[in-house]
């Protein structure tokens, strides 16, 4: 029993290198350090997890062993890579997604040992990939899912709360979350209320900012004021997100990577929706979300320029020239995609309500000016003399009569 657990204790379980893949592993040293800046956190935990699995799968144990590598020709590293990609998909059934990352986390490793700066040719290595069985069959998730995610998966818990309409309003990645400080929020006043502007991966080169709807902000004002009200002290380094398990307010930890996937899972599990799938990653734990943002954004109008940026995607070329003013940015967010992206359909029926209203309320107006015009027309009739009335008659019968002598013509 005692050998048993001292065993689990041995093992840790990584949620890194591919999507949804869990992996079990033995502590064992690293013998690589990513130490690129360029990388963000997340990337490099990735990349130096799978790198390390590559030289323990050719019993690399030190940093001796990596210096043969840098001698070898590409020829033979690509025959390296080729057994280690093959073993990944049928030893350790491997999606292709994940050998996908482990290439590019190789890729990466190569690059920088070797002083030739010599690129692998991955063609042959990609043709050894399994076949993607899920391509093209994922979707977004539907606003009535995620209403249900809200209403039975959170529980009534403001910190989920709070996590879930952060990934819909801001279709940010679910590994960007845990990093977040309050001060990483900034408050911005617009028509519709007041919303945050979020700096995301603001401790990275690969920062960007996107904007969340109101819906989003009042759930991240609640969650934080209960936790002002429960002692603790908010500053501007404080995360945004805190660990639950730790109840020292003075010693506040972040939730980790692991944790916001973990409380996720957990919420679409509560929610009952997964029964209702016809297959197995039919919408993805927090692409699911992503897709969402990104999907309703579009078709609500708002610029797609604009969508990739707030999304955290590559605008390519563009990104050299382009230089939107950020109120130019949250403006087209909060005028086509904020009010859709709004999961509680209260604001929307309030909405919905008033617009309604207004519509009833210039019909009646325009009404009243109609009825005014027939009774002024009405009081003009009235005191016409007779002779006046009979004048009328005539040239309306005049004309009228001369008008049916031509079409009666016609028809001759």
């Amino acid at each position: 029993m005692f050998q048993q657990s001292k065993q689990k204790q041995q093992k840790r379980t990584l949620f890194l290198g591919g999507p949804g893949i869990r992996r079990t592993q033995t502590n064992r040293p690293i013998i690589y350090h990513i130490t690129t800046g360029s990388l963000s956190d997340y990337t490099k935990a990735a990349y130096q997890y799978n790198i390390n699995d590559f030289l323990a799968f050719y019993k690399i144990t030190d940093i001796q062993g990596i210096e043969p590598l840098k001698e070898y020709s590409p020829k033979l590293i690509r025959q390296m890579v080729i057994d280690f990609v093959i073993f990944l998909r049928d030893e350790r059934g491997a999606s292709r997604s994940s050998i996908r990352l482990y290439c590019a986390a190789l890729s990466h490793f190569f690059y920088m040992i070797r002083d030739d700066d010599t690129r692998l040719n991955w063609t042959k290595v990609k043709m050894e990939f399994p076949p993607d069985e899920r391509i093209h069959r994922d979707r977004a998730y539907t606003i009535e899912e995620i209403q249900k995610m809200l209403d039975k998966g959170c529980s009534g818990k403001l910190r989920e709360r709070a996590i879930l309409l952060l990934l819909t309003s801001t279709g940010m990645r679910i590994g960007g979350i845990h990093s977040l400080r309050k001060g990483d929020l900034t408050p911005k006043q617009t028509p519709q209320g007041n919303v945050y502007r979020i700096e995301v991966y603001s401790q990275s080169s690969s920062h960007y900012y996107c904007y969340c709807n109101v819906e989003t902000a009042n759930a991240i004002d609640e969650y934080l004021k209960e936790r002002s009200d429960k002692g603790e002290i908010i500053q501007n380094d404080s995360p945004l997100f805190r660990d639950l398990r730790i109840l020292n307010v003075r010693n506040v930890k972040p939730l980790t990577s692991y944790s916001i996937k973990y409380i996720v899972g957990k919420i679409v599990e509560r929610s009952g929706i997964r029964k209702t799938f016809q297959f197995t990653g039919e919408a993805s734990r927090s692409k699911g979300l992503r897709k969402f943002y990104k999907t309703i954004a579009e078709e609500s109008g708002m610029k797609p320029i604009h969508v990739e940026k707030t999304h955290g995607h590559s605008i390519g070329i563009s990104s050299h020239y382009y230089r939107p003013q950020e109120s130019d940015v949250l403006a087209d967010y909060m005028t086509h995609a904020a009010e859709v992206l709004t999961i509680d359909p209260t604001p929307r029926l309030k909405q919905e309500n008033l617009q309604l209203r207004k519509s009833q309320n210039d019909y009646l107006a325009e009404f009243g000016e109609l009825k005014e015009d027939f009774n002024k027309m009405k009081q003009l009739l009235v005191h016409l003399s007779k002779e006046s009335k009979k004048q009328l008659v005539d040239e309306f019968s005049e004309k009228v009569g001369d008008k049916a002598d031509i079409e009666w013509s016609c028809d001759d």
